[in-house]
């Protein structure tokens, strides 16, 4: 077994020719399933998980899911063809990968939630994937599983346990808002991938929505609406902040199919701040480590310049949380 350790939190081993062979798989079960120990798992996987657990390290929520060969999806998604497991422990989240191929070797990978700026979990049609930003050796750096979107739920699983693990981030001074005004006005979409995440007794603090703006290009012949930001909406509670954008649409009336979550919790958050781009207000917000951050900007109209403030008044509040 070849180790190889770094110095940000972020371990990777490599399965070498002279390791124990467990049974043999294909990598293409019918669906992503939840396993209780690593030893229900498929193929290498079982070996991957067990060798990355530390004695006594207890799994919160652990998945397999089969081979996928998606490489690239929406939002600038890009996954490694293959199988996986993903593992979440109080501490840790373990992904390991079988490319069901002589190369590249199977590994597992073991970031510290410490290092962790944010999961984005999304899908569009048959596709699903899930995204860990984390700050690597080099710099910001990230983990795509691209998957089949009929196990999503045990993705969301997973993320609700990852956002449960979290600081518990104080509610200011005011009223927590009740969840029906915060669907107000967001497209149904959305809410289908936003509300799943959440967690039982979760009062939301604030939300900031992203308006759907298009503009009008000339061709040669014809002038067509293009979309230039699509619909979105920001959730702040005491778990953190979730934001879920949609796939822009081709054309007004049309449907919008790709669909992406980003989670923060509220220990990653960095700052936030409110700047103007011509017409457009953003809510620029950063999360993770100064020297690895990662970038989120949410667009909004000047008429919800008060909802922005909360949530970066928010944002503030809860930077340098423990």
């Amino acid at each position: 077994m070849a180790q190889r350790r770094g110095v940000t939190g972020v371990d990777r081993l490599e399965l070498c020719d002279g390791a124990r062979v467990p049974r043999w798989t294909s990598g293409r079960e019918c669906w992503v399933f939840r396993a209780e120990t690593a030893e229900e798992l498929c193929g290498y996987h079982a070996e991957l998980i067990a060798s990355a657990l530390a004695p006594g390290e207890p799994l919160q929520y652990l998945l397999y899911s089969p081979r996928c060969d998606a490489t690239d999806g929406p939002f600038r998604v890009g996954g490694a063809p293959g199988s996986h497991a993903v593992g979440i422990t109080p501490g840790r989240l373990l992904v390991s990968h079988d490319p069901h191929a002589d190369r590249p070797p199977r590994s597992v990978l073991r970031i510290d939630l410490s290092v962790v700026s944010a999961l984005e979990l999304g899908s569009a049609l048959a596709l699903g994937w899930l995204v860990v930003r984390f700050a690597g050796p080099q710099g910001p750096s990230s983990c795509a599983v691209t998957f089949s979107s009929s196990g999503i739920a045990h993705f969301r699983a997973l993320v609700r346990a990852y956002r449960n693990l979290g600081s518990r981030a104080r509610a200011p001074l005011g009223e927590a808002l009740e969840w029906p005004s915060v669907w107000e006005d967001v497209p149904s979409y959305l809410r289908t991938e936003l509300e799943p995440l959440t967690n039982a007794a979760e009062q939301p603090l604030a939300v900031l929505r992203s308006p759907e703006r298009w503009s009008a290009e000339k061709g040669r012949w014809s002038t067509r609406q293009v979309c230039t930001s699509a619909a979105g909406v920001l959730v702040a509670s005491p778990l953190g902040l979730m934001c879920a954008a949609s796939e822009p649409r081709p054309r007004p009336g049309e449907w919008s199919f790709g669909a992406n979550v980003t989670v923060v919790r509220p220990e990653r958050v960095l700052d936030a701040a409110i700047q103007a781009r011509g017409t457009t207000f953003l809510l620029r917000l950063r999360a993770g480590g100064r020297a690895a951050p990662h970038e989120l900007e949410v667009p909004f109209d000047p008429d919800d310049v008060r909802s922005a403030e909360q949530v970066a008044q928010l944002a503030r509040s809860w930077r340098g949380a423990a």
